[in-house]
């Protein structure tokens, strides 16, 4: 059988090279792939595929003569990104595609079930900052005397208690479960997505498990402003644009009240710097950077050299990170609602089982692979046949 080749637009592989080959994705795997750019030499078909694949870039987009329009679908707001300098990567605009065809999927389930519409979204667009927080603190059930566990059970009483709300959450850091592509927290680390029927926060989990906290309201915060978008948000800065600037200052207050910052913060002053922050974010179960930010936004504390302090806590946490034994991902079952959501889980499973959507699709909008994997997951959930 002959081998086949194909003429692939120089224009597109170059594309294809500014965009997904950078970092851990170099080319040594395509050798030849100068000489297609200078049409010495033509892919074959299997070539082609596998370097689509690898990419992140669907396999169509090969045989264009010119690049795609690559734009984000919603307001990007990330901070040092300006609007069209940096096209968004093929992972970024994978996970935001799948949410949004997700969104879409749940809405119109949501409407053929009747389910109200989640009272929350755009509540707050015209509230302060303490005021929204304050409404956000409530509708979650998360005022100070109602949280305990660790940080991780704090991520995940936080999404639960979005979800019960009528939300959607997807907290993952990879695309579609292949460990292959993971997300880049230096690209963007979540975004919101509004909606009465179906509102969706995302949260890039490559980053560490505080700043998925922060990530986690910040996006919240989104949601109740109804407002869109797309940042790599972080308590560390307020970033270029207003929205951002307001939904820090939200996440700020959710998760570190002013009105008993100060009465804690009495308490521990005199201790090392570090002794104090960790002292603090175990009361409040977020992260120190969060708390340090907080004693500066509120000026409960004059700093000689705030940055200076900020940039030794961050020094002491990467430390600390270091000696922390890697994760091996665990295990699968588990972590899916997570990377789905446990509302989306259950929906799309209980719909499938009772045939309104077929199993192709239900796999399809979970990133499963085999109907032997979906009924296991369904069984673990507790909504098998």
């Amino acid at each position: 059988m002959a081998t086949i080749r194909v003429d692939v637009s120089p224009d597109i592989l170059r594309w294809v090279r500014d965009l997904s080959f950078h970092g851990d994705r170099d080319l040594a795997a395509f050798p030849k792939f100068d000489a297609w750019v200078e049409r010495r030499a033509k892919p074959t078909l299997n070539e082609l595929t596998r370097l689509a694949k690898t990419a992140g870039v669907p396999f169509g987009y090969m045989f264009l003569q010119d690049p795609p329009a690559w734009e984000l679908p919603i307001p990007d707001f990330r901070d040092g990104f300006a609007p069209g300098s940096t096209k968004p990567s093929p992972d970024l605009m994978a996970v935001l595609n799948q949410s949004l065809t997700r969104q879409d999927w749940y809405r119109d389930y949501a409407q053929r079930h009747g389910l109200p519409e989640v009272a929350v979204v755009g509540s707050a667009r015209e509230r302060d900052a303490a005021g929204t927080a304050a409404d956000i603190r409530t509708a979650l059930a998360f005022e100070l005397s109602q949280r305990t566990g660790t940080w991780s059970d704090t991520r995940k009483y936080l999404l639960r208690a979005f979800e019960r709300l009528g939300g959607l959450t997807i907290a993952t850091s990879m695309v579609a479960n292949n460990t292959k592509r993971p997300l880049n927290p230096a690209e963007f680390r979540g975004f919101a997505l509004p909606d009465s029927l179906a509102p969706l926060v995302f949260v890039n989990t490559k980053q560490t498990l505080n700043g998925q906290i922060f990530t986690l309201v910040h996006e919240f915060a989104h949601i109740w402003r109804g407002k869109a978008g797309i940042g790599n948000e972080g308590p560390d800065r307020d970033g270029q644009y207003d929205i951002e600037k307001w939904c820090n200052q939200v996440a700020s207050q959710v998760l570190v009240p002013e009105e008993e910052l100060a009465s804690h913060w009495a308490s521990v002053r005199t201790l090392p710097i570090p002794d104090a922050l960790d002292k603090l974010a175990r009361v409040y179960r977020c992260g120190t950077l969060v708390v340090l930010q907080a004693l500066r936004r509120y000026g409960l504390e004059a700093f000689s050299d705030f940055q200076l302090v900020y940039e030794n806590e961050e020094r002491r946490l990467k430390r600390l990170a270091d000696k922390e034994k890697p994760s091996d991902g665990g295990d699968h079952y588990y972590n899916q609602p997570y990377r789905v959501g446990d509302r989306l889980s259950r929906a799309i499973i209980g719909d499938t089982v009772e045939g309104s959507t077929t199993y192709a699709e239900g796999m399809k909008l979970m990133s499963m692979r085999s109907a032997m994997n979906f009924d296991e997951y369904a069984r673990r959930l507790g909504v098998s046949r």
